[in-house]
């Protein structure tokens, strides 16, 4: 692979973790009922997709890593605190720029599709967000930010 691109491919992985973050803080400010919300898309509550979205950071993000370590799902723990999906998250996003940035050092990020599986977060994430920002919307709540806009969030970095 092209180092050159190196930096996008950080960057974009950057903008991934910056997300998932937004997203969950912004869920936290909303009362436990909201949480749970029945909507007739997705996964059809917030916590449910927050919870998702995040277990499947955990199992493709153990492949983009210079060993690939793919974990099994986790299933769906309604019981789970919002604060513990948080943490859950952000160790996971060390973890992922950490795996990117030694893969990336290795000369291993192109091969064995480590390069798709960090691609794969990214648009995951973004559909998953998407599905979320409309679940905010539709409780008369204002999102962190716009899915997607990965544009406008490099340029403002």
């Amino acid at each position: 692979m092209n180092a050159s691109y190196f930096p996008a491919i950080r960057q974009l992985a950057e903008y991934e973790v910056w997300c998932n973050r937004q997203i969950i803080d912004f869920a936290g400010q909303l009362p436990a009922g909201q949480l749970f919300q029945q909507f007739p898309f997705g996964l059809h509550t917030i916590h449910e997709t927050l919870f998702h979205v995040v277990e499947v950071f955990q199992t493709w993000g153990g492949c983009v890593g210079p060993v690939i370590a793919k974990p099994a799902m986790v299933p769906y723990d309604r019981a789970m605190p919002l604060g513990e999906i948080a943490d859950w998250n952000a160790k996971l996003a060390t973890d992922f720029l950490a795996a990117i940035d030694a893969s990336h050092a290795a000369g291993l990020l192109h091969q064995d599709r480590r390069i798709v599986q960090a691609f794969h977060l990214v648009t995951h994430g973004t559909h998953h967000r998407t599905q979320l920002i409309t679940m905010f919307r539709l409780l008369g709540k204002d999102p962190p930010f716009e899915a997607g806009d990965f544009g406008g969030w490099s340029n403002g970095r």
